[in-house]
């Protein structure tokens, strides 16, 4: 890991304190921040000469079926959606919600801006889009 991706760790852990949220910071390096029946996992990672903040929360996991209505309904809220995508990870058998930042511009209201943006649209979803893909839900488990 870089320097650069440690300073932009440090700082993040540090917003999440000022903002008095509680965080895990995993093995991987990743930060888990629980919102509301969610989790928002803040990855930092380094893009050639800059740096990236990835957002993702889970809104299915162990997903059984992907189907092309399932796969539609995805693509047609991608288009719907001003902020973020949803992804679909076929090793994983999950789909998530995801957003990601420039580290280089990254302050406290453009953190907790996605981070509330990303954890309000899976929590939203989850219910239908888990039982289009006969998966389980963050707040199943």
């Amino acid at each position: 890991m870089s320097n650069k991706v440690q300073a932009l760790r440090s700082q993040i852990e540090g917003f999440l304190r000022q903002k008095q949220l509680s965080y895990e910071v995993k093995p991987n390096g990743g930060i888990w921040v629980r919102q509301g029946s969610t989790i928002v996992v803040i990855s930092p990672s380094d893009w050639g000469e800059r740096t990236l903040v990835k957002m993702a929360a889970p809104v299915a996991l162990d997903i059984a079926q992907i189907t092309p209505e399932l796969t539609r309904f995805l693509a047609e809220k991608n288009h719907d959606l001003l902020f973020g995508k949803f992804s679909l990870d076929t090793n994983g058998k999950a789909i998530w919600y995801e957003h990601v930042l420039l580290g280089e511009n990254l302050d406290v209201e453009r953190l907790f801006v996605a981070l509330a943006a990303i954890a309000l649209t899976a929590d939203e979803y989850d219910e239908q889009v888990s039982q289009m893909a006969k998966g389980k839900r963050v707040a199943d488990l």
